[in-house]
């Protein structure tokens, strides 16, 4: 089954390749490639998902050794070799990702057949996308970080690419670049947190590091002062951070929606954005034996949960509003890990991948019908696209937490948890408290968007005549996307089973505890710790219909009924109004402050250092240093060795050639007389010798 589940990753992969070759060429530009390989993904996982449902378990791995290569063993010891093992991890958690992933993903690329019909560069726009596909479902395969991590940054090209597919924009390029920017700083982080996990267990394999964590291996050793653990439990928690757009590097996700809309609905639904929470899940054990770590999570997602809650408020692009509810929600589910909420933060992390993107595709539906994304010149659009209306308006259902979807089931437990969580530490209350009142203003601007959009009167005559519901292909994804929002497929027939365990979910509860078994979480709680969480999850029911419901009234009354004015509430908001429309500043601060001021300075600092000292001084110093020994060597070598010893060499020698030619005359006469004056000159030094 493990070899086999490859084909998940590879019928996409191969769909990139053909189109991005020879998709021009081929019928419809090959949109049909891609559609058939990940629907090919989608038939290949519901078996693996079915054996789940049945059997309430599955565990299968595949194994293969990369390389080998000098290496390290736990601790930091150094080993003569060791083997880097890659492979496919078929859990529990696997086997619902990927029939999450493979679904959403099937649905998105058929909406796109209608959506981007006659777009240039149509084939290149499927084959970004799945590659794009491929790239989470091999992350979601992978059992061990480093082919994660591999994945993890194809998703990062990938949301480059598609973010700045219309290139012609400035914006969208803007946009891509910020993307990719924002999410390297985490992704930075991240490969350290892998290579320092790598130093101190040895390996990256998940499950070998869930047995080692579980004999209590890695608590005696420190990297750069700070116990390991909680060192590379920070650095897994950037890496989420920067993927999932967690405060403060929240900032590139908004931007994202200058790409085309299924696009939004892929990033913010399928991958990208859910592969960040998905680490915090796979990686849970060691931020729990951390015992630091988890609180930071907590605080972060509560944090980013509220923040992106009120900008939603004030947004008036259909996609921009949902953009910030995303990061909203991600808040949701980094804060359910956080509290230890393990099983509900990975269950929202599910549904609300079916009801956003339901939700971003129904924007673009009435984008492609209105050729706006401005809300103000929306309205009335209710009769004209009544597909697109009750799917959307069951989406929004589910997200703002409403009995019988989706999204009551999951956020609601997950506020249980917090509430719980603060409890049980005495302290902490500020984590509840912002979940639950993001909970409220989430159901107010999402029903402000619905009635913005969908009722009233026609704010722009012209756009509103020419509305109209869309194709089959885009209203049929549409359809089954808004019948997974509501909670019976998670929940069973009620959603509810009982207060006392607080809307336990069925088949996903018990697949959810095999997965805690494999992981070592503890799946037990002491009596004090169950009371604890059964009187705040009982009281979290309570406290979140009840601002649920008041954030649906108060939207209702303002944006419905007209009996508040919209301009009311701007005023009684007063300074705060500007700074949620301002996003709080945070692209001021990044690019006025931290970029122009800071970086961009310490840019032009190196700069000035690289011209006046490294070019200058060392390597133009140098070179004068270098042309002035030259130049005395070469003096050198005229003078000395070439004129006095080289030539003057070859002058002795022929000055002395010479004067023996001189006694070589070839008479015997001369020879007498020369060799009678040697003996003469001989004796008489003899002579005086022996004197």
């Amino acid at each position: 089954m493990a070899q086999q589940a490859l084909l998940i990753a590879l019928f996409p992969l191969c769909a990139f390749v053909i189109q991005a070759l020879f998709g021009k060429k081929l019928p419809r530009h090959g949109d049909f490639v891609s559609v058939l390989a990940i629907f090919g993904s989608f038939v290949v996982a519901v078996p693996i998902f079915t054996k789940l449902l049945t059997q309430g378990h599955v565990f299968e791995t595949f194994q293969v050794t990369w390389m080998a290569l000098p290496g390290v063993e736990a601790s930091g010891k150094l080993n003569s070799a060791a083997n880097i093992v890659i492979g496919v991890l078929i859990n529990n958690l696997t086997a619902i990702m990927l029939i999450m992933v493979t679904l959403c993903a099937s649905l998105i690329h058929l909406f796109s057949v209608g959506y981007m019909h006659g777009e240039e560069r149509y084939h290149l726009f499927f084959a970004y996308i799945s590659l794009f596909s491929a790239g989470m479902l091999g992350l979601v395969l992978s059992d061990n970080l480093l082919t994660f991590f591999m994945c993890w940054e194809l998703m990062g090209l990938c949301s480059y690419l598609l973010i700045g597919f219309y290139y012609k924009k400035p914006s969208a390029i803007n946009a891509s670049i910020k993307a990719f920017m924002t999410t390297r700083v985490g992704d930075t982080m991240f490969f350290l947190g892998i290579a320092a996990l790598y130093y101190v267990f040895g390996t990256s394999n998940f499950m070998e590091l869930y047995k080692a964590l579980q004999q209590g291996a890695g608590h005696d050793v420190m990297i750069a002062g700070f116990p390991a653990l909680t060192f590379i439990g920070f650095m897994v928690l950037m890496g989420t951070i920067g993927k999932s757009a967690q405060f403060p590097l929240h900032v590139w996700l908004p931007d994202a929606m200058e790409g085309p809309t299924p696009v939004s609905a892929l990033i913010h639904a399928a991958t990208m954005v859910a592969a960040g929470v998905f680490l915090l899940i796979r990686m849970f054990p060691l931020l729990e034996a951390s015992h630091t770590i988890l609180p930071i999570v907590a605080y972060i997602g509560a944090i980013t949960a509220f923040l992106a809650a009120l900008i939603a408020i004030v947004q008036v692009d259909i996609k921009k509003v949902l953009a910030y509810s995303t990061i909203s929600q991600l808040g949701y589910m980094v804060m359910g890990v956080g509290v230890g909420a393990f099983a509900p933060g990975f269950m929202h992390l599910i549904t609300h991948a079916c009801f956003k993107a339901c939700l971003f595709l129904c924007s673009g539906s009435v984008i492609h019908s209105v050729h706006t994304q401005d809300m103000r010149e929306m309205g009335g659009l209710k009769s004209k696209m009544p597909i697109t209306f009750a799917t959307m308006f069951i989406a929004t259902l589910a997200i703002s937490g409403v009995p019988g979807f989706s999204g009551f089931v999951s956020k609601d437990r997950i506020l249980g948890g917090a509430l719980a969580y603060s409890m049980e530490h005495q302290g902490h209350y500020l984590i509840p408290l912002l979940g639950f009142a993001t909970a409220g203003i989430t159901a107010f601007y999402m029903f402000r968007m619905i009635y913005m959009t969908f009722f009233g009167h026609a704010r722009d005559e012209h756009k509103h005549h020419h509305a109209h519901e869309q194709p089959v292909t885009m209203t049929i994804p549409l359809m089954i996307l808004a019948c997974l929002s509501f909670a019976i497929v998670f929940a069973g027939p009620t959603g509810i089973e009982s207060i006392d365990h607080m809307m336990p979910v069925k088949w996903f509860d018990h697949a959810l505890e095999g997965a805690q078994h494999e992981m070592g979480i503890a799946e037990h709680l002491s009596p004090e710790a169950e009371a604890i969480h059964h009187h705040a999850h009982g009281l979290a029911l309570i406290l979140s219909l009840a601002v649920a419901g008041l954030g649906i009234f108060i939207s209702s009354i303002t944006y419905l009924k007209h009996i508040l004015k919209a301009e009311t509430l701007k005023k009684m908001a007063g300074p705060v109004y500007p700074l949620l429309w301002n996003k709080y500043f945070f692209d001021e601060f990044y690019i006025g402050i931290l970029i122009q001021k800071g970086l961009l300075k310490f840019n032009h600092f190196l700069a000035v250092f690289d011209d006046k000292v490294i070019d200058r001084i060392c390597v133009d110093g140098w070179r004068d240093i270098t042309m002035g020994v030259k130049s005395i060597i070469g003096r050198f070598d005229d003078v000395v060795v070439d004129r006095i010893m080289v030539d003057g060499t070859a002058d002795v020698t022929a000055g002395g050639g010479w004067v023996l030619r001189q006694f070589q005359t070839g008479k015997v006469q001369h020879y007498l007389v020369l060799t009678v004056m040697v003996i003469i000159v001989a004796l008489f030094y003899a002579n005086l010798g022996l004197k």
